[in-house]
């Protein structure tokens, strides 16, 4: 695994353009693939009408109507944005959520995370997940494996649905 820093004096968040975002999903197959070590989208039926599993990253695409108005097609990508007062932080019993003061991204423990779901129930963003298999909550790292990971050109070093993005819909930074 990748050596994370000490210290940083960054303060790293993720934020979607919803008017750039063109539900491709493309930033989910990516955080997918990468999230499971290579065995992306190895799901029941990820390509089904309702895929099952356990997603960091979802887009979800609705359709508006306003009056005298063709109807039109609203993206909105669910991850987590590393909030700076995160709420599922605050509310999780056994600190397994907390927030690395090193750069302010937003972690889960799976060794002291107890499955309660406490923390899906605080996030404004709807962006954990129950991992059935393992018990645990899940949630977007911000690929702070990637990120931090020396061995990949300096380009690389970003969340990969950031780098998979074809449209630069989501900004990755300080």
């Amino acid at each position: 695994m990748t050596a994370l820093p000490g210290a940083t004096d960054k303060r790293l968040g993720l934020v979607i353009d919803l008017d750039t975002c063109v539900g491709c999903q493309a930033c989910v197959t990516a955080c997918k693939g990468w999230n499971d070590q290579g065995a992306g989208l190895s799901d029941q039926d990820p390509y089904g009408a309702d895929p099952s599993g356990t997603f960091l990253n979802r887009v979800h695409s609705y359709q508006v109507t306003i009056p005298d108005a063709p109807p039109q097609i609203v993206n909105f990508p669910r991850s987590c944005l590393h909030c700076e007062d995160a709420p599922c932080v605050t509310v999780c019993p056994t600190g397994a959520s907390y927030k690395r003061v090193e750069d302010g991204i937003v972690l889960v423990n799976p060794d002291s995370c107890i499955g309660c779901g406490l923390c899906a129930w605080a996030c404004p963003y709807g962006a954990r997940e129950m991992d059935a298999d393992q018990g645990v909550m899940k949630k977007c790292t911000l690929c702070v494996d990637r990120i931090y990971n020396e061995t990949l050109p300096e380009e690389d070093r970003e969340p990969t649905c950031v780098r998979t993005c074809p449209t630069n819909a989501r900004h990755f930074g300080d």
